[in-house]
């Protein structure tokens, strides 16, 4: 893994100047994103040095329930000597997050990266791992930290990502194999804790996004294989895995509601076949004024204008995908 030993040199200073720490999480940070930020909480709080935990603007349904493990701040105000980024791979999804350039940064991620990516110290970034949560669980280990609360919060990031092990590799069964022969963790436990927190206002609204999402649909047909196509004010990507349930191959839901908002879903046996919907909202990203990237068959993007030519661009894209395949 890239980084690892001038991640734990730099580890070894902080702790001689008594440094303090931001651990920053995307945008409706997920289970990956903010299970990793706590895991790493428990190591630096064992070194006696000082941290927060921070995400911009919200934290997503299914990681409210690791919000028992650690106090979590929207948008703060970086005050800190060390900023260390989890799960994100674009300075945009950190909006309005502002961090001072005097900042050490150091980033840990799973995604591909990108040609600009964030300026960083210490970069500890592996895309053949299906969470960042594995790649906290090899750096802690390199560093001979074992802690309980830790393992539980890389768990729920690991189900989550891979949702529920469906994109899980070898590498991430053996890091699954290692926690678990070390921790009496019961995976029970684990998917109660991504299970996802909401109230019944939340509830009739994810109701009512689906169903103007189906009302808006356009239907495309590319050979044997369905594109579904639609716009809603909130709740892409509920959206999107609602068109895969109903029989889409391909979904794409988006939002110009307060700048823009694009998510994409796909069947596995597409990514299987070559589909890529991460590197298409890489593409994405400099048509709507922002950034976009994500997973082979799970991807979003976020920006301020250009909605329209954004969805051609990708339905044009994976129509060109799909009429290449025998």
């Amino acid at each position: 893994m890239q980084g690892k030993i001038k991640f734990k040199r730099f580890m070894n200073q902080a702790k001689g100047k008594n440094l303090s720490f931001l651990l920053l999480c995307h945008h409706n940070a997920d289970p990956d994103a903010l299970g990793s930020a706590i895991a790493f909480s428990r190591y630096l709080e064992s070194l006696g040095l000082k941290y927060r935990i921070g995400v911009a603007q919200s934290v997503s349904s299914y990681a409210k329930r690791l919000l028992q493990f650690a106090e979590v701040e929207k948008d703060p105000e970086v005050k800190e000597d060390v900023v260390v980024i989890f799960d994100t791979s674009s300075p945009e999804q950190l909006e309005p997050v502002e961090i001072p350039k005097d900042r050490v940064i150091i980033v840990i991620d799973h995604h591909i990266e990108k040609k600009k990516p964030i300026k960083a110290k210490v970069r500890v970034v592996d895309s053949s791992r299906t969470s960042t949560a594995e790649i906290v669980w090899e750096l802690l280990k390199y560093l001979n930290f074992y802690d309980l609360t830790s393992a539980k919060a890389i768990l729920a990031g690991i189900v989550t990502d891979t949702a529920n092990f469906r994109f899980a590799n070898s590498k991430t069964f053996k890091t699954v194999s290692e926690i678990l022969s070390i921790f009496n963790i019961q995976m029970g436990e684990i998917f109660n804790l991504v299970a996802p927190v909401s109230d019944e206002n939340i509830d009739q609204a994810k109701r009512m996004a689906i169903l103007k999402a189906c009302q808006r649909m356009e239907v495309k047909k590319v050979k044997r294989y369905v594109i579904a196509i639609s716009k809603v004010s909130a709740y892409e990507s509920l959206a999107c895995k609602t068109f895969l349930q109903l029989g889409a191959d391909v979904a794409i839901v988006g939002s110009d509601k307060e700048g823009v908002r694009i998510s994409a879903r796909a069947r596995e046996y597409l990514v299987k076949r070559g589909l890529h919907l991460g590197k298409l909202m890489e593409k994405v990203g400099p048509i709507i004024d922002g950034s976009g990237g994500g997973h082979s068959g799970a991807a979003g993007a976020n920006g301020k204008r250009n909605f329209d030519k954004a969805i051609k661009f990708l339905v044009r894209e994976i129509e060109k995908f799909l009429k290449s395949l025998g």
